[in-house]
């Protein structure tokens, strides 16, 4: 499929049996905790996050996490290792890389989040203009994720909007830079496409095949119209928030050198 990211022609390979679509909204009739903000249109904003103190508390507990997972996986590194160098150690051993990812895929907020998840809720909520939790109501768990994105292996996902998956209806989405993330390697998505009737794009009907890789979430297969992809691209001291009806994913880290690592963490109304 074919795509523009920041006005550059990229075309990713996906694979899946088509699914059907229909002209519904999935928005429209959920919770959109976007309305009533100033970027509700174009569905994320970036912005201040934490003061720096705290913003730095974050990131390096996260580098921490995946430190720890390399050595669990068997490839232990010093205490001070620059996580953004993660690629230097893994190489292009797929399956190291999949026994690291197997770990920080999942975490639990109370044991393993380095701040209290409290605080991430409070300025969320500042910034969405209405109390929330980082409390699934799906499961009623509380869950975090590490995102390791290699330069230029096919580690990243499909596009693909969550809510293609039933437990992430109704929240809104952080992404927090914690190593690597620039304007080559940040997260990508489609500015509005969270309105956007489900018939506009083809999707899979089930997970996607992306680069030989399986994944969960269905995945675009193309589009009436090219897509206008965009990188945020937060800076170290901000948080991408972003409504996981948008269209995202499926951009390859175009880094030179350094791996790109990111805090994702899903927040519902209180």
């Amino acid at each position: 499929m074919q795509v523009r990211i920041n006005q550059q022609n990229v075309t990713y390979d996906v694979q899946g049996e088509v699914g059907l679509t229909d002209g519904r909204v999935l928005l429209a009739s959920d919770d959109d905790l976007t309305a009533g903000t100033a970027w509700a249109a174009q569905g994320y904003t970036v912005a201040d996050f934490l003061p720096a103190a705290e913003q730095a508390a974050l990131r390096e507990g996260l580098a921490q996490l995946v430190r720890q997972a390399l050595g669990a996986a068997g490839r232990p590194v010093p205490a001070d290792f620059d996580v953004a160098h993660y690629h230097r150690v893994v190489g292009d051993d797929r399956d190291l890389h999949l026994a690291v990812v197997n770990r920080t895929k999942e975490y639990q907020q109370a044991e393993f989040l380095p701040l209290p998840a409290a605080r991430l809720e409070q300025r969320v909520g500042e910034l969405c203009g209405r109390p929330v939790r980082a409390l699934n109501p799906w499961d009623n768990e509380r869950f975090f994720h590490l995102r390791i994105v290699r330069p230029g292996k096919a580690d990243n996902n499909p596009m693909h909007r969550d809510v293609w998956l039933p437990d992430y209806h109704n929240c809104l989405n952080i992404y927090v830079p914690v190593a690597g993330s620039t304007a080559q390697s940040a997260l990508t998505l489609v500015p509005g496409s969270h309105h956007w009737p489900e018939n506009r794009t083809l999707r899979t009907a089930g997970g996607a095949v992306s680069n030989g890789v399986r994944f969960t979430v269905p995945g675009v297969l193309g589009s009436a119209e090219p897509l206008d992809v965009i990188r945020p691209n937060p800076e170290l001291r901000e948080v991408l928030l972003f409504s996981p009806y948008l269209l995202h994913g499926g951009a390859v880290n175009l880094n030179e050198d350094e791996t790109r690592i990111s805090l994702e963490m899903r927040f519902w109304g209180a």
